[in-house]
């Protein structure tokens, strides 16, 4: 068989494209995203329910413009095979204004009937706990935004417990996954849950204005952040959630309290309670003094036993003060230290694993010889099946 070269196979194609009257001054009709300008060209994807072209309009001022996100417009241009590239495009010569966007007329009638209902009530909101042990974050583990929350929290604190439910956040599919997600994390005991995906277009966030997910996520136990997009980008979900963060950075904000900055509250409150003591026995002590000299001899006699006895006293609670003070500090310490060793990330760091087997967390008398099991260690999962199973033999005591 005789082979041709990628540059021979695009050349034919856009010959066979060109050849076809039927594309020349086609008109189409469909959804203007994201619209945007290239010096003095224009450059969008025309879309229906169903299918989406790439689109260009050279000198594009000279024609009507869209003036918003899924406008309806008619376009007439020709159909071009792009060689460098690979690429099928629809050149435009014309747009023509038609009406408000199908999709986004469908999504403000949606917004307004889940109002009605109450899903966006204030008053159903759940605080977003201050404290948070652990986290889920249901999202796409491929993208840059687990690791973007990881990285915001990890620089104020190493105890919260984060975990990750890999979901697709884009295509058909998406919401259904997402439901199924969030109904099962739920059920997990979870201080929160943070429901989070970057950037994209319109058709690319449309998951989240599915109208189960929003009452998925109204119906939840667990209080749940909305990240989603941009700033700018609102969808239903957002509406819905307990909580909207602009970015899924900063709902890792949100979640992600100063362990240090709390310890050195802790040790400020402390001191000022120390401090606060001492000028209450000083205060005393200046009282007995002030007195003292307006007594006569034989009361200063006796008041000069007293103080003394005062001073000894004095110094006694100030070493008691210090005692407890030090204790204090040891003992918070301590507690910081376990805490921190508790960390399942601390244990999995030296050198502990995570047995889990269907998604869910598993142990030794759970698993089956032939299972398949997910080992977490702390560079990452291993996906193992076992073959064999071995009772750990009961140690003889002497």
């Amino acid at each position: 068989m005789d082979s041709i070269s990628v540059s021979q196979l695009n050349n034919y194609i856009r010959k066979v494209v060109g050849a076809q009257d039927v594309l020349r001054r086609v008109c189409v009709f469909g959804e203007v995203s994201s619209f945007k300008y290239s010096g003095p060209h224009a450059y969008f994807t025309l879309k229906d329910a169903d299918a989406a072209i790439s689109c260009s309009c050279f000198n594009g001022r000279k024609t009507y413009n869209p003036t918003k996100e899924g406008e309806s417009v008619l376009c007439v241009g020709s159909v071009d095979y792009y060689v460098k590239g690979g690429r099928l495009s629809l050149v435009v010569d014309t747009i023509q204004p038609v009406g408000a966007g199908k999709l986004h007329v469908m999504l403000e009638a949606l917004k307004a009937k889940l109002a009605k209902e109450g899903l966006f009530a204030v008053e159903h909101k759940k605080p977003i706990p201050p404290y948070c042990k652990r986290v889920c974050v249901v999202t796409s583990k491929t993208g840059a935004v687990i690791r973007d929350i990881v990285r915001t929290v990890r620089r104020v604190n190493d105890v919260l417990d984060i975990d990750v439910f890999d979901v697709r956040v884009q295509g058909e599919q998406a919401a259904a996954e997402m439901c199924r997600a969030l109904q099962f994390v739920d059920t997990l005991g979870y201080d929160c849950v943070i429901l989070a995906r970057g950037g994209g277009s319109f058709e690319d966030l449309m998951p989240f204005n599915d109208e189960q997910l929003a009452r998925v996520i109204y119906a939840m136990n667990t209080p749940i952040i909305s990240a989603v997009g941009h700033e700018t980008d609102y969808s239903i979900s957002d509406w819905v959630a307990d909580a909207r963060s602009a970015t899924p950075t900063a709902a890792a904000a949100l979640v992600a309290y100063d362990v240090g900055a709390i310890k050195a509250q802790i040790v400020r409150y402390m001191e000022g309670a120390y401090n606060r003591l001492q000028g209450v026995v000083q205060g005393y002590s200046d009282r007995f003094a002030h007195l003292a000299g307006a007594l006569s001899d034989k009361s200063m006699l006796r008041l000069t036993r007293a103080e003394h006895a005062v001073r000894r006293e004095t110094e006694r609670l100030k070493v008691k003060c210090d005692n407890l003070m030090v204790i204090k500090r040891q003992r918070l310490d301590t507690l910081m230290t376990a805490l921190s060793a508790a960390n399942p990330v601390k244990l999995l760091q030296n050198g502990y694993c995570r047995l889990s087997k269907d998604g869910a967390y598993a142990d030794y008398d759970t698993i089956a010889v032939g299972d398949k099991v997910d080992v977490v260690a702390s560079g990452g999962t291993l996906t193992c099946q076992v073959t064999q199973k071995t009772d750990r033999k009961p140690i003889r005591e002497e």
